[in-house]
This record gives C-alpha cells, sequence and structure tokens, in this order.
C-alpha cells in the first residue's frame, strides 16, 4: 500500500480498522508489531526496500528539487558503484523467476513487468478528471454528508465521501487487473514473484459511502497547539506550513480519519479477492504472501498531516508474511526490524542466497526464534534540502531518526544546518511521543549515545 500506517490494519490492535482478510494472513503467518522504513517519502523508501540499502547510499534522499548547496555527506564514487550493482529483483530474473508488476511502480520502472495500472477518476485536490462526471458529483455534493477536506497550503484533498461505487474506484479497478494476472501466473506450474501495488490511501483521500468509517468509533489524539509549541522548530513552522492538523475543525478532521482508514478497507477487499485466486487454484499453501507500504500518514497526531515526519504513524508500517508450508502460524515479532530486511527475507525463504554487500539481512533467524535481538537501533532519513516544497527546503538539509526500543533521537545530521534542532521521546514512559526530552540537561549523554550510533550507521557503506 501507499502511505499506509500500521495501525490501519486492524491486526495491529485499532478496533475501528476493517481489514479482516489481511488480519487472517497475519494469523496465517508472522506479523512485525514494529516495521521502520529507511525514508518517510515513496521513491526513497520503495528503493531502499528493492536494494536492501539505505537511502544516503544509493543517492536518493527525497523527491523533488536538487538543492542549492550539495549535500556534503554523499560520496557519489560509492553512490554509482552501488546503483550499478544488480538490484534484488535482478537475482530473481537470473534464475528464472519474473517480477510482476500491477499498479504504482515509483522505482526501477525497467525492472518489472507491467500487467497494467488504473487512474484514479478524481485528482489530487478531490476534482473529477473527466467532465463526464462533474455533474454527478455536484449534485451529490449538495447533499454530502461528509464533503471533501483539503489542506490549506497545497489544498490536496484528505477526506470526503464521493459519488462512486466501490467497483468504480482506482482500488477495485487496480483489483481486477490483479486478479487476473494472478489468475494467468497462478494457472502456471512456474514460480513467479507478483506485487501489486495500490496507490491507496496516499491522496487524493475518499472513499465510496458505503466504505466510509463511522468517526465517532475512532478514537485518535486532536491536534492540540500546546504539544506543537515544544516540538522542534522545523516541525512548527515548515512541516506544519507543508500539512498542518491545525489548520482542521473537529469535523474535518472526523472526516479526514474516516476516509482513511476505509480506504484501507477498500483495499483489504482486493486482497480478499486475490486469496481466493490462490485457494481456487490450489496454489495458497505454497505461496509467500507479504504484506507491507512505503511509509505512514500523520492524521493530525502533534498538530500534523500527511507524511515527512518521523513519528511512529509515519515510519512504522505494517509488516506481515505468510506461508503456511515455509512459516509459523500466528507468530508475532516485537523486535523492531527495518523495511531494507524485506527483499532479503523473500529471498531466503524463496531458496535465493541475498547478497553480502547489502545492509538488509533476512529476518528468518527471528521469525524461527533462532535469535531474540536485533538490531541495537533502527533508523531512518530524509533531505529536506531536496524536496519539492519550498516550505521544507529553506534552511533545512538531511534530517535522521535514531530508534532503540526505548529511546528516539530526531536531528538534522548535516553540515549544512547548524542547528540541530532536535527531538528526544523515551518511548517507554511516553509512547505517544508528546514531551520532547531534548532540551533537558539530564539527557545529554543519552543523546550523545544515540548520535553515537548514527554516526556508526553513517560510516558503515
Amino acid at each position: 500500500m501507499d502511505d499506509c500506517r500500521a495501525d490501519a490494519v486492524g491486526c495491529y490492535g485499532r478496533s475501528w480498522a476493517k481489514t479482516p482478510h489481511m488480519d487472517a494472513i497475519a494469523r496465517q503467518g508472522t506479523r512485525f508489531q514494529t516495521a521502520i522504513v529507511q525514508n518517510p517519502v515513496c521513491v526513497p523508501s520503495r528503493t531502499s526496500m528493492k536494494t536492501g540499502r539505505y537511502p544516503h547510499e544509493f543517492g536518493i534522499m527525497a523527491m523533488g528539487k536538487p538543492p542549492t548547496i550539495p549535500e556534503p555527506y554523499l560520496n557519489q564514487d560509492k553512490i554509482d558503484a552501488i546503483n550499478k550493482a544488480p538490484t534484488l529483483l535482478d537475482h530473481w530474473k537470473q534464475v528464472g523467476i519474473p517480477t510482476v508488476n500491477v499498479g504504482k511502480i515509483h522505482a526501477f520502472k525497467q525492472v518489472w513487468t507491467k500487467r497494467g495500472d488504473s487512474q484514479a477518476l478524481i485528482d489530487f485536490f478531490g476534482n473529477p478528471r473527466e467532465k463526464k462526471d462533474q455533474k454527478r458529483f455536484e449534485q451529490f455534493n449538495q447533499n454530502n454528508p461528509y464533503p471533501a477536506v483539503n489542506t490549506k497550503t497545497h489544498q490536496w484533498m484528505i477526506g470526503g465521501v464521493v459519488p462512486l461505487k466501490p467497483e468504480e474506484t482506482q482500488t477495485w479497478r487496480l483489483g481486477n487487473l490483479a486478479v487476473k494476472a494472478l489468475g494467468e501466473l497462478a494457472a502456471s506450474d512456474q514460480p513467479f514473484f507478483l506485487r501489486v501495488s495500490f496507490h491507496a490511501p496516499h491522496v487524493p483521500c475518499r472513499v465510496p459511502k458505503s466504505y466510509m468509517i463511522d468517526p465517532k468509533t475512532i478514537n485518535l489524539p486532536l491536534p492540540n497547539e500546546t504539544e506543537l509549541k515544544s516540538k522542534p522548530r522545523f516541525e512548527r513552522e515548515s512541516l506544519h506550513v507543508y500539512a498542518g492538523g491545525l489548520d482542521l475543525n473537529r469535523q474535518q478532521i472526523d472526516t479526514c480519519r474516516g476516509t482513511y482508514y476505509g480506504m484501507v478497507s477498500l483495499v483489504d477487499n482486493q486482497v480478499g479477492r486475490l486469496v481466493e485466486v490462490l485457494r481456487k487454484t490450489g496454489k495458497l499453501k505454497n505461496t509467500i504472501i507479504a504484506v507491507n507500504a512505503d511509509q505512514g500518514f500523520q492524521l493530525g497526531e502533534h498538530g500534523l498531516w500527511k507524511k515527512r515526519a518521523f513519528y511512529e504513524q509515519n515510519v512504522c508500517v505494517p509488516f506481515i508474511i505468510s506461508c503456511p508450508r515455509l512459516l509459523p502460524e500466528n507468530t508475532v515479532i516485537d523486535e523492531p526490524v527495518e523495511m531494507v530486511d524485506f527483499l532479503p527475507t523473500l529471498m531466503d525463504l524463496s531458496g535465493l542466497k541475498p547478497p553480502d554487500s547489502i545492509r538488509g539481512r533476512s529476518l528468518m533467524p527471528l521469525i524461527r526464534g533462532k535469535v531474540k535481538k536485533w538490531r541495537e537501533a533502527c533508523f531512518s532519513e530524509i533531505d529536506h534540502s531536496r524536496s519539492m516544497y519550498d516550505e521544507l527546503r529553506r534552511g533545512t538539509g538531511r534530517r535522521v531518526m535514531v530508534r532503540t526500543k526505548k529511546w528516539k533521537l530526531i536531528f538534522f545530521m548535516d553540515k549544512r544546518v547548524a542547528d540541530k534542532d532536535g527531538a528526544l521521546y523515551n518511548l517507554i514512559n511516553d509512547p505517544d511521543e508528546k514531551e520532547n526530552l531534548y532540551g533537558k540537561p539530564k539527557y545529554k549523554n543519552v543523546i550523545k549515545y544515540l548520535e553515537g550510533l548514527a554516526n556508526d550507521w553513517n560510516r558503515k557503506i
């Protein structure tokens, strides 16, 4: 999924998240409670998953325009060498396993065999793309119980009900393509690798009325101006301008939250259709099924909306993997993992040896209980000087997150930015990340320790 936070899938504990098919996959396999993406935007995150490397290793740190001042932390010679190496998808093709994609690609377009995509019927702002739909939308909106909600600065549609039948939506039409592609692949006895890449719950956020989750059932913190004042300057100013939760009233927030969870429920319906194809073709027990996303999405928590932040809602994604013949059932891994480990794990399950040169590692020792601890820390990074949005580019650069089981440190790790503008959270005492401890002298040694982990991570290329 695209922009799907972990708690949008029901098995992660939210009662209002309606995803019975993905929940069933989790019961039949392994669910990772805390799976961290390596960048909180699409292209670098997806590239990281497909290479088993961190963004600063392959040089894609954001989506947007070149920086005004070149990045001092990048080593172009090493980047060029890494980018000439085969991707993990290439290793599948080398042993005769085709890599087929249905839906959004966003990285390595030349590697995938494409089986189609579907365009949204509305644009990012919520307007119908076709003239024939305009009258229908206008008439519906006269009595729409959940009218469109748009962000203040960029006017992205982030919530609302639209006059579409579920079968008309981009998600369902993409599901049709996926069912067809999977049916063709499963009809053969040859192995295959199929990725079904949904655009949801990415903006424009909208659902048919029947998929709207009742906002009264959703219990999430509301944007809080007092809390926002204690946050780093970059969040108070730049990210809040980009997409701020304080720009919305309570009714708009409720609409957006119900829409977002409803979009994931609509994806879940397509997952059920795909599982049924495997069941009918007799391939279900011998097929590896993985559920994941490229990053999460803020829904007003901490005063922010959308992405490009390092809160748990943004960096923790659903990660579920199932195969009855290869994996234990109903297993939950509490040890934090990173999404650089995603494809090495699939390679290992497929009988392929992951390259020794990559940073990602197969998670099979963790799944099989052979090890209890994994990494000392998880990392995520983004360079806002490369953003496409001017409010994020000014006076910024590479921002890094270091996350252990107990601590999370966020800071500018960039010589171009004099002020580290940090945030420190105790995830044990403050799992909701409300109290920023960065400026308190008693945590000086904790910050030093976490910065040391970041420096060691940064040097290992």
